[in-house]
């Protein structure tokens, strides 16, 4: 939790001073708070989400591993976890820049 606080206080740092030297005006730096430590968070979520070892993964199962149809852990699907964390990023992306434009 710490990593990836740490980690979060760059983003936001870096984020900030981005929008900075691109002249873009956010006064109360929303855009690096919400944006780009919410997509910091959301890829955290993925990438350390591990349960016994580094080939299982959480997921919706709250503390107990995903499993596939036999009851067994499913291994191997942090590419699957990764590739949905992101593609929850893409679609809250055009979610918010339809709903603001």
């Amino acid at each position: 939790a710490f990593a990836v606080g740490f980690i979060g206080a760059l983003v936001y740092q870096g984020s900030s001073m981005l929008l900075q030297k691109l002249k873009i005006d956010d006064p109360v730096d929303a855009s690096p708070v919400h944006g780009f430590c919410g997509i910091w968070g959301v890829l955290a979520a993925g990438l350390f989400d591990w349960g016994k070892g580094f080939d299982h993964f959480h997921g919706w199962s709250g503390w107990g591993c995903m499993t596939d149809d036999s009851g067994a852990c499913q291994t191997g699907i942090n590419g699957s976890a990764l590739g949905a964390q992101v593609i929850l990023i893409l679609m809250v992306i055009a979610w918010a820049g339809t709903i603001s434009a």
